[in-house]
């Protein structure tokens, strides 16, 4: 079938900037930008989005959901509830994301995954593959990472996690100090898994290092790792003159993510990071949910301890951040009224930035013809009115 999505205004992320236009959309890919003019002849069964804007679906880099807390015959339950709520948000794409596990549960959960992305979420936003976030960090730098599953990379492992993923690991979050990171680098370039520097406090030296070994993002950006206060005596004797998020805002070889949620990340920062690091920022959800039965309590136990969450973010027990409550339409909306980005700039790095980084940008987070037909729909507020995947309106 034929559908020409006519009368939005169109925010293409590899456009000068929106502008009004008509997309032409067969067997659930884009088949063609048309003018205003060159539609009106279009054969098509039309969808008149008069008043609403038009962008390519969000793609989610950091997202945890109820996963964290799912196990076995309730895996599959837990992704269908987060990959279904998802297009109420614009999200059409994510990467299920781990914490650090003990080696048996990292296994399950990525046996489970591998399943999941080469089935699909029917009638849901599509995980797309594995964020490995851990378990190769740094113990210091943990935040509420659980403590006890934290350990050195040994290759074997890495290796088997590798083969029983069987290509969906897309990406890996790892701190470059930690023992057996060489070897975790080259593995990961050998599969051609992006490497992320995250819950780190590495120097210089390592982060040079590492990023001669295939280390081309960053995790989080502020968030669990060495800070950024311009001096600081007992920092410097611990650590050495580095203060690790301010050299990583002005390294041009990575590129990096974070939660604009306003409670990670001060609005100041936030600015500053979009500014210092322009196109290589992409914005990141790292929602936690928390389980159906943890609702009436608001609070869910985790291997760090008891989540609960405060109306702003997902926190334990003594206040330490666990995770975002955060959506990637209301990431966008937040990065405009910040005034960190446009709102082209922040569509783009909610879609297409993503989409870069994990090599994906002919299929996903894009307007080209050939890609796939995969929308979010937008208010005059900025929040989503539809969400299309596949050419097919799913909210």
């Amino acid at each position: 079938m034929k559908r020409l999505f006519e009368n939005a205004e169109v925010f293409d992320p590899e456009a000068a900037g929106p502008r009004g236009a008509a997309l032409l959309v067969e067997d659930g890919r884009i088949e063609a930008q048309l003018e205003p003019g060159e539609a009106t002849t279009v054969d098509a069964e039309r969808v008149d989005l008069t008043g609403y804007s038009l962008a390519p679906g969000f793609i989610d880099l950091h997202f945890h959901g109820e996963l964290v807390f799912a196990r076995g015959a309730e895996f599959g339950a837990a992704l269908q509830r987060s990959a279904r709520a998802r297009p109420a948000e614009g999200t059409t794409a994510f990467l299920a994301t781990s914490v650090a596990w003990p080696g048996a549960r990292l296994r399950d959960f990525v046996l489970e995954m591998a399943e999941a992305v080469a089935t699909g979420t029917p009638g849901g936003a599509r995980a797309i593959g594995i964020h490995l976030e851990g378990p190769w960090i740094n113990p210091e730098a943990a935040g509420a990472q659980p403590g006890e599953a934290i350990r050195a990379c040994d290759p074997r492992e890495i290796d088997e996690l590798l083969a029983l993923a069987a290509g969906t690991v897309k990406l890996v979050t790892l701190a470059p100090e930690v023992s057996g990171s060489r070897a975790l680098l080259a593995a990961l370039a050998r599969a051609g898994v992006v490497a992320a520097l995250g819950h780190s406090l590495a120097k210089s030296s390592a982060v040079d290092a590492a990023i001669g070994e295939g280390l081309c993002h960053v995790t989080h950006l502020f968030n669990a790792m060495g800070g950024t206060r311009h001096r600081n005596p007992a920092r410097k004797a611990a650590y050495g003159d580095d203060e690790l998020a301010g050299r990583l805002l002005g390294d041009d070889r990575l590129g990096c993510d974070l939660i604009c949620d306003g409670v990670h990340v001060h609005p100041d920062w936030v600015v500053g990071a979009c500014r210092a690091k322009g196109e290589q920022l992409s914005l990141i959800s790292d929602r936690v949910e928390l389980p159906a039965q943890a609702a009436g309590s608001g609070a869910s136990e985790f291997g760090a301890g008891g989540l609960r969450d405060d109306g702003q973010a997902i926190r334990l027990a003594d206040g330490r951040l666990a995770g975002s409550s955060l959506s990637l339409d209301r990431a966008i909306r937040n990065a405009v009224a910040f005034g960190a980005l446009s709102r082209i700039e922040a569509i783009a790095a909610c879609s297409l930035r993503p989409a870069k980084l994990l090599g994906i940008e002919a299929e996903r987070g894009t307007l080209r013809p050939g890609a796939r037909a995969d929308f979010a729909i937008l208010d005059g507020r900025g929040e989503v009115a539809q969400t299309w995947i596949g050419g097919e309106r799913v909210f």
